[in-house]
């Protein structure tokens, strides 16, 4: 912590220590005490205090550059700061938080101390390109192989879907001739079993191209029924292209029926290792037998994950289970030793809190579980953010038997997913009636999509500049036959449970294009056309086709069409994200982040994504007038986004309040009710003929023709009707709630306040624009009769007034006066814009040559690492005193270093050799257990090696104990 020893050093090292956590931390001041305890220590997240004279912020980042440029440093900085520190965030820092917000600071923290453990974690397994020659050889191997184990293999065109390779496993399994299957791909689908076909069909289609994961019924020659378990992974060239894809299907018949005569399985989930649904029933029955007969409180909540079908999907079922797996980890660490977890279904867990008797006792737990939900899951190299609903129920009140109980705690965890992520509510008997209206609303809304009764609305985006109409955005409506025009918020979560959302937006989509099309056909102007994309949409793999179908079928030039995503569904899988994104970035669409600063993401973060503008959520923007913290998050918001070249978007803007805040601070579009609400197509095209703008007398400097205000100002409206009549922009406003009044709803550049008089305090009157309109100009008429020498010095020397006239005064030289004031604003104003322009192109010329730069040092870079990579790893590995093992995803050994093939030479361990024919002790273990092979200890760990996204294989390390 690099600190003063002051109150705030104390503020933070309490909200630390408070926290929970056991935390060792050590506070510095000095130059001298940094480097001191970056060499004497391994610290995890340095706070680094921005107003520390001693060390300047910009010389501590340099410490740390040289010292621990692995660890996260975050700023902490005073509400209300002049300047936002974007240099030190581009130099280093990794994000900030203000020092009266304890509560981000803890989550900022416990985030950036994963992050470094994860990172800590990965760098013990090194993957190089020379590595994965390896494994490439050691599936050509595995085609000699193949011919002689009872697996069946299959390689499939990923072009045409025509089988080129199948194994003799498939006879062996199947007992059918691979001639058929060679002549028809699909033709061993005839043989799945009837109550198998849709659900295996399904999913072939989407897993086409790898990550297929099923179990089946197969029908054999004499209708033997056998189960098998499918999988199948892509293969790429050297260029990446998918130009393949591989499969394995395994007879699992006999190891089903194993495990279903195993009472463990009978009672426990085999992927988590929790209570399963029968168990967690047979417990929960016990508990209410006991709570009977000794009156104790019982409580229970439904922890229902949100949209791991599309994680799923997305990430493929090995990584999903690794989520859920580690998901139900984290539920565990949240509860007490007498509280009982269970797995209830796919993505539902089921808690048991005997002794809890009231919300504020369920409250506590549930914000432990949400909080522990907040932190990333890292999934094959990925963060992936998990969110939950939680839903509580008590007994006896919401239930007399656990199956009332576990509906009612489910149908609560649906009121809380409604509320937003991570939420939780508890349940009341009205929750029912809202259940069958939902559900008659789903049936309607699956009707609706056949009879077309959804219809667009339209909301215009003005320019803070110039006050024109820079764009529209298409808005969702659905016109029940019925209802009504049916609020989004209703029926949108809806679209999304059901995945009708995808189908649904892909007509948005069109039609939106489509209606901007006819509009500019008109010529009538519209910039462009934002249309919002769901988080399916964006993990769906036809987005891009879909987006590019689009365009070319309506003509829209793709510059015109700005898609906006919101920063939850960044977050949920970033990598995954900046892929899709940076392919719509390459079509010319422009893309826009909505609702900033509802979400959980890091500035650090935020500059990884192709982005071109930040939505400013209207949770910010409703109280920016009265809310100085509001409006400190909203300046600092929009100077971040401008130095990262980004533009501003405020939604919600509702009044002249607002309006003009947002322009003193530099915004660059509004949209809310204060310029327009949403309207059909129709009522758009008479605004659009209007050529409607924001008033002339608020928009930004530069565009519009300066203004003054005159207040309390006597004996001088010669020199005001002169002002006017120059062509000068002037107002003038008796007393203090009148010129509020001009302050709170335009944007003045010059203050002109008369001498104080009774009913008129001028200085507080000075004081208030100064904190409403900083860039305004503020002089005084300072009578000596009313003012002292001393008043009028002290506003002076703190830069309350920027000039002091002293009367009496003759009024030519009052009015020379301030027309030097507004034209030396309208000078400055028309620099600065003409500046801007000039910063733009230059910055986007020297972005294009550093891309060109930065592609061609890459990939001399690379050329030299893989030829680098490769010595350093064989040397590694043949000075490593573990047994190194490397397996690919079929199973197969293609890789051994010298202390596994000596320590195993008797059990025929060689390259291409399956793992469960040589170490069948090893392959059934899981991560970190101790096992004896060949009368010796060995501790085994095992490592998942992934490149580029897809799994290639595992890393088995095998450490031998003393005896």
């Amino acid at each position: 912590m690099i600190e003063s020893a002051g109150r705030d050093g104390q503020r933070l090292l309490g909200a630390l220590q408070g926290s929970g956590h056991s935390v060792v931390t050590c506070q510095v001041s000095q130059r001298a005490d940094l480097k001191r305890a970056l060499r004497g220590e391994v610290w995890d997240v340095a706070l680094l205090s921005c107003s520390l004279a001693e060390l300047p912020a910009a010389e501590a980042i340099v410490l740390f550059r040289e010292h621990a440029p692995r660890m996260p440093v975050i700023l902490t900085i005073e509400r209300g700061a002049q300047e936002f520190p974007f240099e030190l965030l581009e130099n280093g820092a990794c994000d900030f938080v203000f020092k009266s917000n304890p509560a981000r600071l803890l989550a900022v923290i416990e985030r950036e101390c994963a992050n470094v453990k994860l990172s800590r974690e990965e760098q013990q397994v090194l993957v190089s390109p020379e590595r994965i020659e390896q494994i490439d050889q050691g599936v050509a191997r595995f085609f000699q192989l193949a011919s002689n184990t009872p697996e069946c293999y299959w390689l499939t065109d990923a072009a045409t879907q025509r089988v080129t390779y199948v194994s003799a496993g498939y006879e062996k399994i199947l007992g059918r001739h691979v001639e058929a299957l060679y002549a028809d791909s699909h033709d061993w689908l005839n043989y799945v079993h009837p109550e198998d076909q849709d659900r295996v069909l399904a999913a072939v289609r989407t897993y086409r191209l790898g990550g297929l994961d099923a179990k089946f019924r197969v029908r054999r020659p004499g209708d033997v029924q056998c189960w098998l378990h499918a999988r199948n992974f892509p293969v790429r060239d050297e260029e990446g292209n998918i130009v393949s894809v591989g499969g394995v299907a395994t007879d699992i018949t006999s190891l089903l029926a194993d495990q279903w005569k195993s009472p463990y399985f009978a009672h426990f989930d085999a992927l988590t290792a929790l209570p399963n649904q029968l168990m967690f029933y047979d417990q929960v029955k016990r508990m209410i037998a006991l709570s009977k007969r000794k009156d104790l409180p019982l409580s229970l909540m439904v922890v229902d994950i949100d949209r791991f079908r599309q994680l799923n999907q997305t990430l493929g079922h090995a990584s999903g289970d690794e989520l859920l797996r580690q998901v139900a980890g984290r539920l565990s660490g949240s509860l007490r030793e007498s509280d009982i977890l269970g797995r209830l279904g796919t993505d539902v867990f089921g808690i048991l809190l005997p002794d809890v008797a009231d919300t504020h006792q369920a409250s506590i737990v549930a914000r432990r579980i949400i909080d522990t939900m907040i932190m990333p899951v890292r999934v094959a190299g990925q963060d992936v953010f998990a969110t939950a609903g939680v839903g509580i129920v008590f007994y006896p009140q919401d239930g007399n038997d656990v199956h009332e109980l576990v509906t009612n705690a489910g149908i609560a965890g649906r009121h809380a997913k409604n509320l937003g992520r991570n939420s939780y509510q508890y349940y009341f008997p009205g929750m029912h009636e809202g259940a069958r209206d939902r559900m008659f609303l789903e049936i309607d809304l699956r009707h609706a999509t056949l009879r077309n009764e959804f219809v667009l609305y339209y909301q215009p985006k003005a320019s803070c500049a110039d006050g024109r109409i820079t764009g529209v955005e298409a808005l969702l409506r659905w016109q029940h036959p019925e209802r009504g025009i049916v609020s989004p918020d209703q029926f949108i979560p809806l679209l999304e449970e059901t995945g009708l959302i995808v189908q649904v937006g892909r007509w948005v989509l069109e039609e939106a294009c489509r209606q901007a099309v006819e509009w500019q056909a008109a010529g009538l102007n519209i910039p462009s056309v934002s249309v919002n994309l769901s988080a399916r949409q964006l993990q769906a793999e036809t987005l891009l086709t879909d987006v590019a179908a689009t365009l070319e079928k309506t003509g829209l030039n793709a510059a015109c069409l700005d898609l906006e995503i919101t920063e939850s569904m960044l977050m949920d899988n970033a990598d995954m994200a900046i892929q899709t994104l940076s392919a719509l970035k390459k079509m010319g669409v422009t893309i826009s982040l909505d609702d900033f600063g509802t979400g959980y993401s890091s500035l650090a973060y935020l500059k990884r994504f192709p982005l071109d503008a930040i939505k400013v959520d209207r949770s910010f923007v409703q109280d920016i007038a009265a809310d100085s913290d509001d409006a400190s998050i909203t300046r600092a918001v929009i100077t971040m986004a401008h130095h990262l070249k980004l533009k501003v978007v405020a939604e919600g803007v509702e009044t002249p309040e607002q309006l003009a805040l947002l322009i003193s601070h530099q915004c660059d579009v509004i949209q809310g009710y204060f310029f327009s609400r949403p309207m059909p197509a129709s009522g758009m095209t008479e605004l659009l003929v209007s050529d409607r703008r924001l008033p002339d007398n608020m928009l930004r400097s530069g565009t519009r023709k300066p203004m003054a205000l005159f207040v309390a100002v006597d004996g001088f409206e010669q020199v005001i009707s002169t002002l006017i009549r120059a062509g000068h922009q002037v107002c003038t406003a008796p007393d203090m709630p009148g010129a509020l009044q001009w302050l709170s709803g335009n944007v003045v550049d010059v203050l002109v306040c008369g001498a104080p008089r009774k009913g008129f305090n001028a200085e507080e009157l000075i004081r208030q624009a100064a904190g409403m309109q900083p860039r305004c100009e503020r002089m005084l008429l300072a009578d000596s009769r009313q003012w002292n020498r001393k008043a009028v010095a002290d506003l002076s020397s703190s830069g309350l007034v920027h000039r002091v006239i002293h009367l009496p005064v003759e009024a030519d030289a009052f009015q020379l006066v301030v027309e030097e004031s507004l034209s030396r604003r309208h000078i400055s104003d028309e620099y600065s814009r003409l500046s801007h322009e000039v910063e733009v192109v230059e910055r986007q010329l020297v972005s294009i040559e550093e891309d060109r730069r930065r592609l061609l040092e890459e990939n001399q870079v690379l050329q030299v690492q893989e030829r680098q990579g490769y010595r350093i790893l064989q040397e590694v590995l043949a000075e490593l005193p573990l047994s190194v093992i490397g397996i690919d995803e079929n199973g197969q050994i293609v890789l051994a270093n010298d202390a596994a093939l000596q320590a195993f030479a008797s059990r025929g361990l060689f390259l291409g050799a399956e793992l469960e024919r040589v170490l069948p002790e090893v392959a059934s273990l899981s991560d970190n257990e101790t096992l004896s092979i060949n009368g010796n200890f060995y501790h085994c760990r095992w490592r998942q090696l992934s490149l580029e996204e897809s799994r290639v294989g595992r890393l088995l390390l095998l450490e031998a104990l003393e005896q």
